[in-house]
């Protein structure tokens, strides 16, 4: 039999998830819950008899545990998960707020920059094979990435499952510290409610990061096993695509964002990245298989820090960059939020109509702002009316 250290290390976090917790709670409440089920006879126990009942009442009461700790996955993993960027573009398509930023604040402590790039790459992958049997509901995306795994590449499913085993111990830690936490408060032991809330907070930021690793090396480890197994397309075949592509639909998606200030508008303008002299509209490359809105409103939001909600769909802006045509769809788009630019330096900066133009670089941008402003100032003047 081959020792395999992978599958030892997940075996041994996946049981001390369960006994851990459950001793550490077991010892919070011996002298309580003790006599209550021993009766007389817990204050002779010693000794050999003493571990037995001790480990065993750890064992039970840390499947309790691990069981109350699994609701975190609905309760607050998954409401956090859905307050990542993504899902902010989603809210303000379809005419929603957005979520509070204190809590897309702590979704940013949790997770990185880009949570859902693997994720939407996924999504069509596993729609792709579980089409043909109609069972594309049936599973979520991280679910099926270990089954997969688990049917050819078992070693890379061991990763996975040690970082899922180091959620799950912190997992099942977060309900003792609670408990904790609540018989400090009610013993008035402030110095230990301080302790415990700080150990609650860290637990609580070490399982959410420990499980969306997991996640995360699911995901990259399918995607680069697709890319393994489908070789890639020739320069002629990529250029014909990309040409078709280019005649059939936008490639690049962008905003003319305005905001409303002392009952004048104005306008956002951002440098150009490959030359700070040049100011532009925001605007950027529309990821494989992204909806054109969505597109819109994530490139305003990096390249300037602007959360926009789309007014209108204003026109296609073509041109030719270093000979590759180019295909800008532009939507009338007005500021809700700001918030720091993910590229710190590229400057940006909101101006009035007139000087809006008169900065503008290239005629296309100039020719999108003062149509912009028409639909702005149209649709201004029918809410006035009505």
């Amino acid at each position: 039999m081959n020792f395999e250290p992978q599958k030892f290390y997940v075996g041994l976090i996946d049981f001390f998830s369960i006994l851990l917790p459950g001793a550490v709670f077991t010892y919070l409440v011996k002298d309580t819950a003790g006599p209550l089920v021993l009766g007389n006879g817990y204050c002779q126990l010693q000794g050999t008899e003493a571990w037995i009942i001790f480990l065993f009442a750890s064992y039970l009461l840390g499947h309790f545990l691990f069981l109350v700790g699994s609701l975190l996955d609905d309760v607050a993993y998954d409401p956090v998960r859905k307050l990542t960027d993504k899902v902010q573009i989603t809210r303000l398509i379809n005419g929603e707020a957005l979520a509070p930023k204190p809590l897309r604040l702590l979704a940013q402590l949790c997770f990185k920059r880009q949570a859902d790039a693997a994720l939407t790459r996924i999504l069509p992958i596993k729609e792709r094979y579980l089409k043909g049997i109609e069972a594309t509901g049936a599973v979520n995306a991280f679910q099926w990435s270990k089954a997969r795994l688990a049917l050819k590449h078992p070693e890379a499913l061991a990763i996975v499952n040690r970082f899922e085993a180091d959620s799950k111990f912190f997992r099942s830690l977060i309900p003792v510290l609670l408990c904790l936490f609540g018989a400090a408060i009610y013993r008035h032991q402030w110095m230990l409610t301080l302790v415990t809330l700080i150990a609650l907070a860290l637990a609580f930021w070490r399982y959410m990061e420990q499980r969306f690793k997991a996640t995360q090396q699911a995901y990259w480890t399918i995607l680069t096993l697709e890319a393994g197994e489908q070789p890639p397309p020739s320069a002629k075949a990529s250029a014909l695509f990309s040409s078709r592509e280019t005649r059939e639909a936008p490639t690049h998606a962008g905003g003319v964002v305005f905001r409303e200030r002392s009952a004048r508008a104005e306008y956002l303008l951002v440098q150009a990245k490959k030359d700070p002299d040049q100011w532009v509209l925001p605007k950027g490359h529309i990821e494989p298989g992204e909806d054109v809105r969505h597109s819109a409103i994530r490139e305003v939001k990096e390249e300037t820090g602007v959360w926009a909600r789309i007014k209108k769909q204003l026109k296609i802006i073509n041109y030719n960059f270093e000979e590759t045509p180019v295909k800008v769809q532009f939507y009338l788009m007005e500021a809700v939020e700001e918030s720091k630019p993910e590229d710190e330096f590229r400057k940006h900066q909101w101006l009035i109509l007139d000087d809006a133009v008169a900065t503008a670089s290239h005629k296309e941008s100039q020719e999108v702002l003062r149509l912009a402003e028409q639909e702005r100032s149209a649709a201004s003047h029918a809410r006035i009316i009505a």
